[in-house]
């Protein structure tokens, strides 16, 4: 079995289309065995979030194998729409606004009268009326982490001073240390993480980080891997 994982995407629709469509015409992919991690941050920033999880849940009926992990930015979502906190003035800095749009909601006509509860418990209704059941139960089920034999998929990364048996969802969501991005960094599996942006993949022996910024970049990368083999391969929507 082959593993592609999949970077942020935040909304940017066109290029997850592309970089599918690179996937699934690999002479590599075998549809019946191979399996697609996305690493989360799905939503937020760019303007097609909506569409992006449309996108993501019609795989399924195509037989493709997938696996959808949890970033912050769902957190955000599932603790508004899910666990009722108020936590719309925070999110906002982390671009709620265009996923709102996305599901055409202007945010702004809400929130132009305060961040009361009330006044938010009708945003929150508004949206959950606006959300498919298929959609509910994608953000529903997203999972905090998937391991093989070699590899530790997670958002952020992890904490590097815990065992990867005792990391927290706060350390796969929103992991960020020196220690962590140091080349030297080693753990008992190879961790793949987006969350930080960079401008070219980090490839280091203990740690992959395939978040390219997407958003602002326009480069949207995913990594093959398998526990059989010791190859790497790296493809973007921005390859010829």
């Amino acid at each position: 079995m082959k593993i592609y994982a999949i970077g942020d995407i935040h909304g940017c629709l066109r290029e997850l289309t592309f970089l599918h469509e690179k996937i699934f015409t690999n002479d590599k992919f075998k549809i019946k065995d191979d399996l697609i991690i996305y690493l989360g941050d799905y939503i937020d920033r760019g303007l097609k979030s909506k569409q992006v999880i449309d996108q993501i849940i019609k795989l399924k009926s195509n037989n493709i194998k997938t696996i959808h992990l949890m970033g912050n930015h769902e957190e955000f979502l599932v603790d508004f729409l899910f666990k009722k906190i108020n936590n719309i003035k925070k999110w906002l800095q982390f671009g709620a606004d265009q996923t709102f749009k996305s599901y055409d909601i202007e945010i702004v006509d809400f929130i132009k009268d305060g961040f009361d509860d009330e006044i938010i418990d009708r945003l929150r209704n508004t949206f959950l009326e606006k959300m498919s059941d298929e959609h509910i139960n994608f953000f529903n089920n997203l999972e905090e982490s998937f391991s093989t034999k070699k590899y530790l998929f997670a958002h952020a990364g992890v904490d590097p001073m815990k065992n990867l048996s005792e990391q927290t969802r706060k350390d796969y969501l929103w992991s960020r240390s020196p220690e962590f991005f140091d080349k030297s960094f080693k753990a008992k599996k190879i961790i793949i993480h987006g969350h930080t942006p960079v401008e070219n993949i980090t490839n280091h022996p203990y740690r992959i980080n395939i978040d390219t910024g997407c958003f602002f970049s326009g480069k949207l990368t995913s990594v093959c891997l398998s526990d059989d083999v010791e190859s790497r391969l790296f493809i973007s929507n921005l390859q010829k």
